[in-house]
């Protein structure tokens, strides 16, 4: 940083990736920092799906995009929080396909029918010391409409209004049963070992259930619910806070 001790006049601003401000030393001039961005692993692979699909809507005929472009008219979408929203034909084209890609399915190149998902099954959250668990309570066709299940890291949230910190964890496309262990899934989702008791005994784990229809790649709203760690340890447990 320089300090200018010459008259120049009165001068504010940048020029270029230099700019001249004044503060309690007199008349500085200093250099702009620079912010390097960088993305995550998973924000460069979103990326790729991104580029990837839109490569694709690129690539469609004149007729196929009008063909998007009339299913865009007729059907507006409903998105993962329960609103309705109006969509362009590159917009469906990319949703679509991005759950049939995530079902390993084949990609459209014109709309499908307009197939809608049932709704995701009842559920409820288990919290233990070693294992976070998800028991259903209710039945589903999991063939038809596999379901997406997604997770956060521990929180203090309380509402579910968890988009940034909500996390994939496993697609079901065939009947668990009962309930299903998927606390692997929930450390590889977060990248955090689940110990409650010691690293995060008094937070809310959030699960949320999206439902697909394997035909059509259009996803239901989600439904979500949260559990709060301590509550959900056995009486039995011992909790031990560390402080520092």
């Amino acid at each position: 940083m320089g300090r200018i001790i010459y008259t120049l006049g009165e001068i504010k601003g940048s020029i270029g990736n230099v700019t001249f401000q004044r503060n309690s030393s007199g008349t500085i001039v200093r250099l702009r920092p620079r912010i390097n961005k960088s993305s995550s692993v998973k924000q460069m692979s979103s990326h790729t799906v991104h580029n990837d699909l839109l490569r694709g809507w690129q690539l469609l005929s004149l007729t196929e995009k009008g063909l998007w472009n009339a299913y865009a008219n007729v059907w507006p979408k409903t998105n993962k929080f329960g609103q309705d929203k109006n969509l362009t034909g590159q917009n469906w084209f990319e949703s679509l396909n991005y759950y049939r890609q995530l079902l390993s399915l084949s990609l459209f190149t014109s709309p499908p029918a307009h197939d809608l998902p049932t709704a995701p099954p009842d559920f409820d959250i288990i919290i233990t010391s070693s294992s976070l668990s998800i028991e259903f309570t209710s039945s589903h066709d999991y063939v038809t409409s596999p379901v997406i299940v997604w997770t956060t890291i521990p929180t203090r949230k309380a509402t579910t209004s968890i988009n940034q910190i909500r996390k994939f964890a496993i697609i079901l496309d065939a009947d668990p049963g009962s309930d299903i262990d998927i606390t692997t899934e929930w450390e590889s989702a977060t990248g955090i070992s689940w110990s409650p008791i010691i690293n995060f005994p008094n937070v809310n784990i959030f699960v949320c259930l999206e439902s697909v229809r394997a035909s059509s790649g259009i996803s239901s709203a989600m439904v979500c619910k949260s559990e709060n760690t301590q509550d959900n340890l056995n009486e039995e447990e011992t909790l031990y806070y560390y402080i520092t």
